[in-house]
């Protein structure tokens, strides 16, 4: 066949863009899995009409980030791998679920994009996987982190260790806004944070743990609270998950075993089971989270919950002999003040003070069912807003 020379020129431009995409993409771009393949890409609209969850999964580390190492495995493979048995159980048993990774290739993402990734997604959870590590070869069992400031030096062992990788990241020093992966006093940046999205956090992360000694037998160290740079940014709930010590013997065939990762991803199914439903149904009450892990022998390793019991910022929620139904809309650690930004314009916003958070919720019935046209509109701004129950200001188990 005779090409002309403009047809040759274009040509050799079309497949030198071709290769580019095929070499470069897939650490440029979130790589997705969506139970809604079918749909055409352009019906955005409806799909947001449609009001599915959309889960993001991030297996930690990858390319030049190894992770944890044991004496035959790499986190970072680990990871990735359940990572994977987790998306194909939730696309089997939730198709109604938009699922989306933060890679699925042995290569690096930064800890920044990881978030800001889930954050353009519109995610509504994201669960992050990484495998634990210690200079002993004794612990063993698994940990879920929130994210969270707390002076436990153990938890700041973990984050250390996790945030480590921004050191493979140029100008991370401007980045990550002055934070030093090799100085503990850094951490104090974390201590501003508004975490508007604590109590879902912790309920899923409750879960967690409780379908991993249920469902998979583990030893649970508990939930727990620590500065971990991945979750950072995020803007919905968000989890850590450490799946268990690369560094113990007998855990590490465990995890690198096609057994044993999928019990950890089928436990983690399960807790995202649970959280879905409440989530539907417009309620998500906190259960009692194991914030220092269910074992005695945990020394060094619990978690110490928020001690002080925060009063009503402003407009204290009627005080009424009956129940009551509100919307809430976050919970923080820290006060806001009644016109802050956080709200998003929404007005009459009431705030009760319970287990150590300041709770937000706007409007109020005599029965759930008569707020979800409000709670329909309220998640256009807030997407994991919910239903509770309140008596005299505080929730009505």
């Amino acid at each position: 066949m005779i090409f002309t020379e403009n047809a040759r020129k274009f040509a050799f431009v079309a497949i030198n863009q071709i290769l580019y995409l095929l070499c470069f993409a897939p650490a440029m771009l979130l790589l997705a899995v969506s139970a809604h393949a079918g749909l055409p890409e352009g019906n955005q609209a409806n799909k947001k009409e449609m009001k599915e969850m959309v889960v993001v999964i991030d297996p930690g580390h990858g390319g030049p980030s190894l992770g944890a190492r044991g004496t035959a495995a790499l986190e970072k493979e680990i990871v990735l791998k359940v990572a994977k048995k987790l998306g194909v159980l939730i696309v089997s048993r939730h198709p109604d679920i938009e699922l989306l990774y933060t890679r699925t290739t042995d290569t690096i993402i930064t800890l920044e994009d990881r978030g800001t990734m889930a954050n353009k997604a519109g995610a509504n959870l994201f669960i992050s996987i990484h495998a634990n590590s210690s200079p002993k070869k004794t612990p063993y069992g698994t940990e879920t982190y929130v994210m969270g400031l707390d002076k436990t030096d153990k938890n700041m062992d973990v984050a250390l260790y996790e945030n480590a990788e921004i050191r493979l990241e140029a100008n991370y020093e401007t980045k990550y806004e002055g934070y030093d992966p090799n100085s503990p006093e850094s951490f104090i940046m974390f201590s501003f944070m508004q975490n508007t999205n604590m109590e879902q956090s912790l309920t899923f992360a409750a879960y967690v743990e409780d379908e991993f000694t249920k469902h998979a037998k583990r030893k649970s160290r508990g939930v727990k609270q620590g500065p971990f740079l991945v979750l950072w940014k995020t803007t919905m709930p968000s989890v850590l998950i450490e799946i268990g010590f690369i560094s113990n013997t007998e855990e590490e065939k465990y995890i690198t075993s096609d057994k044993g990762q999928t019990e950890i991803a089928e436990a983690i199914l399960q807790a995202l089971s649970r959280y879905k439903e409440r989530w539907e149904k417009g309620g998500l009450a906190t259960p009692q989270a194991d914030m220092g892990g269910s074992n005695a022998n945990n020394t060094g390793h619990n978690n110490k919950s928020v001690k002080s019991k925060p009063a009503v910022a402003f407009s204290r929620t009627p005080q009424k002999p009956q129940a009551t139904y509100h919307i809430q809309i976050f919970s923080t650690s820290t006060q806001l003040k009644a016109n802050a930004q956080e709200f998003k314009g929404l007005k009459n916003v009431r705030c009760y003070g319970q287990n150590g958070t300041y709770r937000y919720c706007i409007g109020s019935a005599d029965s759930a069912k008569e707020l979800m046209p409000l709670l329909k509109e309220v998640r256009k701004k807030f997407h994991d807003a919910f239903i509770v129950k309140l008596r005299n200001g505080k929730a009505d188990e």
